[in-house]
């Protein structure tokens, strides 16, 4: 028997209604997170004599990493949803926030980009009041803002980022906050071959040492099962192909609810229309007909699993400055191993007409053509 309240109660749930088929990776991790999400429980129910006096309890996290379409980020939900909320040292089924926390809430749970985001900006106004030590600072109104921080995605790839994590995250863990994390890689992975990674090293052993390392086993990329009965490519772009995606965007946003979403880059908010969970649904004008620079387009692509867009025109010399932009998202959707499903009014190979990009875009049109290969080659290997 399991707890009523729990992520594998909910794994159940969701095998006995039809929504999830039994996987026994997914059961695993599953109870790992339960075994985190008692901890917590324990400790807020009984640690509070300890907090109030400055001594916050050590409850160790959990750092669930494994291969893309393992199910991950729908564990982590089903982790967050469970956790109690606080208030006034007594257990409830409280509220709990996405990218914000109040007072009576025990968790947060957001993207690390869009944690690292914050930080950075903490840290900016902190600098600005010239405080001494403005990492400590934003540290200790991070840890404020919750007791228990939820990461989807955990990888570092800025160096701005890199150089800060150490400093940062000892503040956050010696506040008492408990770190639940999902990433690709393992721990001991993460910002390899980046800039002075020696300086990152104490982060990995900080990490390593407050959270309990938990691959989730190999089994079937369900993401991918999805994807490989999916067209991937929609001709041309009327009403019909536009259903066509609006279903294919349904299933992949499971049972998330579609609202609109944005990301904070250097500073600025790019928009995002439409997402479920960690799929985007866009028209091409809102992500390429706006002036995003590269890197807008590797956040992007480090934020969701893949895209669904409406829309993409021929390319001539008439919408160069698009093309370009169109070129820089299949180059960060591609080195990510993102999928995007579009519809056209043409094929791929008859996207692009123009004369100053012929030669670069030939390679956008290789990798198209491969990406939209990648179900169909999934399909097979089945």
């Amino acid at each position: 028997m399991v707890a009523a309240s729990s992520v594998s109660a909910e794994f159940e749930r969701k095998i006995a209604d039809g929504t999830l088929k039994d996987d026994v990776g997914q059961r695993a991790a599953a109870a790992a997170l339960d075994e985190c999400l008692v901890a917590i429980t324990q400790d807020r129910a009984q640690g509070w004599l300890g907090r109030t006096f400055g001594k916050p309890d050590i409850v160790s996290g959990l750092y669930l990493y494994g291969g893309v379409g393992r199910g991950k980020t729908m564990l982590m939900d089903m982790f967050f949803d469970a956790l109690p909320a606080i208030s006034n040292g007594a257990i409830s089924n409280g509220a709990k926030s996405g990218n914000r926390s109040d007072s009576n809430s025990i968790g947060w749970r957001l993207h690390f980009h869009d944690f690292m985001v914050l930080a950075q900006d903490l840290i900016h106004a902190a600098r600005g009041e010239n405080n001494p030590d403005p990492i400590a600072a934003a540290a200790k109104q991070l840890a404020a803002r919750g007791n228990v921080i939820c990461f989807d995605e955990m990888e570092v790839r800025d160096i701005a980022d890199a150089m800060i994590v150490a400093r940062l995250f000892t503040g956050i863990f010696d506040a008492g906050v408990t770190l639940v994390a999902t990433s690709n890689r393992h721990a001991d992975d993460l910002y390899k071959g980046g800039l002075h990674r020696d300086r990152f090293l104490p982060f990995i052993d900080l990490l390593k040492q407050r959270c309990r390392m938990f691959e989730i086993p190999a089994g079937k990329d369900w993401r991918g099962s999805v994807l490989a009965g999916m067209q991937a490519w929609h001709m041309p772009a009327n009403q019909q192909t536009n259903e066509a995606l609006a279903k294919s965007f349904a299933a992949l946003g499971g049972d998330h609810e579609p609202k609109p979403d944005h990301l904070r880059v250097a500073g600025r908010d790019v928009v995002i229309s439409c997402a479920a969970g960690d799929v985007a649904f866009v028209d091409f004008a809102e992500l390429c007909d706006v002036p995003l620079a590269a890197r807008d387009y590797l956040v992007i692509a480090g934020k969701y699993a893949g895209i669904v867009m409406r829309n993409v025109p021929q390319f001539d010399d008439q919408n160069e400055a698009a093309a370009r932009r169109f070129m820089w998202l299949v180059d960060a959707l591609y080195d990510r191993s993102r999928f995007l499903i579009a519809s056209s009014m043409g094929s791929i190979d008859t996207l692009y007409q123009g004369h100053h990009f012929a030669f670069e875009f030939s390679r956008t049109l290789s990798r198209l053509t491969e990406m939209t290969r990648r179900g169909k080659l999934l399909q097979r290997d089945e």
